[in-house]
């Protein structure tokens, strides 16, 4: 039997999502704040979508500067991801709050953390308001992972520190599990 689900919870549904640690520079300032809301949108150019609800202190900051780094944290990283989304980025420097060092992008302005397992160098291309949270459109401009955490894929056969956290929703957070692998059927 299948149970109706409220439609406030219906995107988690999608969950798992990787959690990322979006970091945005915009005149003299750096920020940081977790978004589980991401996903691929095309493949040539490298592209991918991110909702960021406009109260947030870094949606300003990414629509002015056009450019961000999504940082994919492991476990120990939880409870700055924590902290970092429940405080804003107007009133705490959240990187010396939560202990986070920052080091220049690559190939962007805004700033990776050291601590995360990769990164997403992305340049804002559009946005857009459907809804109750802007859609920010970018094309990934350089991404950078542990050699020993992704080989084409996260690998699931390391150490759980070598992991991306995955968003349940809410506070519920998860790490992948054993691998499984099909041959596609012969035709």
């Amino acid at each position: 039997m299948k149970a109706e689900i409220p439609l406030f919870q219906a995107h988690r549904l999608l969950a798992p999502r990787p959690l990322c640690l979006l970091t945005v520079h915009y005149k003299d300032r750096d920020n940081v704040m977790p978004v589980a809301w991401v996903a691929p949108i095309s493949l040539d150019p490298p592209m991918v979508l991110m909702a960021i609800h406009p109260s947030r202190y870094s949606h300003d900051m990414l629509r002015r500067s056009e450019a961000c780094v999504l940082n994919i944290p492991g476990r120990r990283l939880l409870d700055q991801v924590l902290g970092c989304g429940s405080v804003s980025g107007s009133d705490v420097d959240k990187f010396s709050t939560y202990g986070l060092e920052a080091e220049p992008g690559r190939r962007v302005e805004a700033p990776w953390l050291t601590e995360c397992l990769a990164h997403l160098e992305c340049s804002v291309t559009t946005m857009l308001s459907p809804g109750d949270h802007s859609l920010f459109m970018a094309q990934v401009v350089g991404a950078w992972a542990e050699e020993d955490a992704f080989a084409g894929t996260w690998r699931t056969d390391v150490d759980e520190e070598l992991k991306p956290l995955y968003h349940l929703g809410g506070s519920a957070f998860c790490l992948m599990g054993p691998m499984l692998e099909q041959d596609l059927p012969e035709e």
